[in-house]
Order: C-alpha cells, then sequence, then structure tokens
C-alpha cells in the first residue's frame, strides 16, 4: 500500500510539473524596446539590427515562404521600426520593420513577432497565418 500512495503523489507531481510547463510555453511573447534593440540573425544569412533611435537593417530577411517554411524571397534595405502595446493579450508582441529595399519609394513591411518574456527565446516571422510555423531569428548583440 505505500508503493501505490508514493507512486500515486509522483504521478500527480509530474503531471502537475507538466501542466505548469505547458501553460508557461504558451505565455503570449512581451517586451520593452530595450529587450530587442540589438543585432539578431536567422538561418540563410538572414540578419536584423533595431537600433535605439528607430532605424533599423536587415539583409535576407524572408519575404515569402514554401509550404515547408523555407523562404521563397527576401529583402535587404535600412529603414525603421516601432513597436506598439499588445492590442489582444494573448496575442504576440509585434514589431514593424519598415525597409526601404528597391529604391526611394520602395518598402517592404515586416511584422516580426516577439518569443518569450523580454524577446529572450528571440523574433520571429509567421510563414503563414493558417500555420504555426516560424522563421527566427536569435539574438546576437
Amino acid at each position: 500500500m505505500p508503493l501505490v500512495i508514493a507512486t500515486s503523489v509522483l504521478v500527480l507531481a509530474v503531471g502537475g510539473f507538466l501542466v505548469f510547463a505547458a501553460i508557461d510555453a504558451m505565455k503570449p511573447g512581451t517586451a520593452e524596446r530595450s529587450d530587442v534593440i540589438g543585432s539578431w540573425t536567422g538561418s540563410r544569412g538572414a540578419r536584423l539590427t533595431l537600433r535605439e533611435d528607430g532605424t533599423a537593417t536587415g539583409v535576407k530577411v524572408p519575404v515569402g515562404f514554401r509550404p515547408d517554411g523555407t523562404p521563397i524571397t527576401t529583402a535587404g534595405g535600412s529603414g525603421t521600426w516601432s513597436m506598439k502595446k499588445r492590442m489582444v493579450s494573448t496575442a504576440d508582441q509585434e514589431i514593424r520593420v519598415v525597409l526601404n529595399t528597391g529604391g526611394p519609394d520602395i518598402r517592404t513591411v515586416f511584422y516580426f513577432s516577439v518569443n518569450g518574456q523580454g524577446a529572450e527565446d528571440g523574433l520571429y516571422l509567421p510563414v503563414s497565418a493558417e500555420t504555426a510555423q516560424q522563421f527566427r531569428f536569435n539574438r546576437v548583440s
């Protein structure tokens, strides 16, 4: 009987930990401006730099994706970035980046999302609205 009780207590403790971990993983990403200032890199040579003065530089930032999540096309240039307060408390916070990508009147707008509290898990571009796939960027500096 003591073995059954000990096993039950252990199962309940592990189950409680797993539920807590699942709930914690579902928290939306949030950040302050100071949390995202710096350089970020993604796969395939993608780079993003967000500066304190609101300027941004991007290199090989994906513009479109194949169904498997690999980029179809990329863009690069310099421009600006901004963050607003989250409109929905269950959504990841967004960062709007506008890059001049091909001349004075050609701009590409990107909506990056924050992963984790204070962007501790990086930034990402959603691959599509129909999937949870993400093209991730990790902090370099």
